[in-house]
């Protein structure tokens, strides 16, 4: 893909832009993960763990600052780069090219998947059931083939793009300079998102089956 020469206000918004996908929405994706993986321990331990957060001070206010407005202006200002990017992959087939192609395409299947599972976790339960969202509230939805298909693709786009984003703030930042080692990066990269997206659906396993995949696959093989 080819894009906008960076200069002026363009090129501070595109490290702004860089620095926000990593911190601090990278960061709370693997905060998101770390509360969510609660329920491989059933619905108590996923409902105290939910309770909990929602009790934390100041809760209202972090999650406006330091995550609404940021993944609001990721969002918007990737959707710009995308609109302003020309497809190339056809002409130039390599892997790093088709790498930046999918980063713009999951950015697109990601900001929908977000915007949904907000709508029907936190707001629905803010505005509409006034309590926290429950384990069973997250069964009730994810017995829906289609909100279910829509989980799997959005945690394949969300740990993509946050994965390979990885590799492009490197860049961006000036952390990793020789050819060598961005082969090496891209190869680490691609590493956790095969990690994070297979814990992310393993949690999503422990909604749907009442019992993580992981877990179940061992008691299948080790006969427990």
């Amino acid at each position: 893909m080819t894009e906008k020469v960076e200069t002026g206000w363009y090129f501070l918004l595109r490290r702004l832009h860089s620095l926000t996908g990593i911190v601090p929405i990278g960061g709370f994706l693997l905060f998101h993960f770390f509360e969510n993986a609660s329920a491989r321990h059933g619905a108590e331990a996923f409902n105290q763990t939910v309770l909990k957060i929602s009790e934390m001070p100041y809760i209202y206010v972090m999650e406006v600052a330091v995550l609404l407005l940021p993944i609001l202006f990721h969002a918007v200002f990737g959707l710009f780069i995308t609109a302003s990017s020309r497809p190339n992959v056809a002409n130039y087939g390599y892997a790093r090219n088709w790498a930046y192609f999918f980063q713009r395409v999951s950015g697109i299947i990601a900001f929908a998947y977000i915007a949904v599972h907000v709508l029907t976790t936190r707001a629905w339960a803010l505005f509409i059931k006034g309590s926290a969202i429950t384990f069973a509230d997250m069964q009730s939805m994810l017995n829906r083939p289609a909100v279910l298909s829509l989980y799997v693709l959005g945690i394949i786009a969300v740990t993509y793009h946050f994965s390979n984003g990885l590799w492009s703030f490197s860049i961006t930042w000036g952390l990793v300079r020789t050819a060598e080692g961005q082969r090496r990066l891209a190869a680490a990269t691609m590493g956790l998102f095969a990690i994070l997206c297979a814990v992310g659906l393993d949690i999503l396993s422990a909604f749907v089956l009442n019992q993580s995949m992981f877990a179940r696959l061992a008691s299948i093989f080790l006969g427990a």
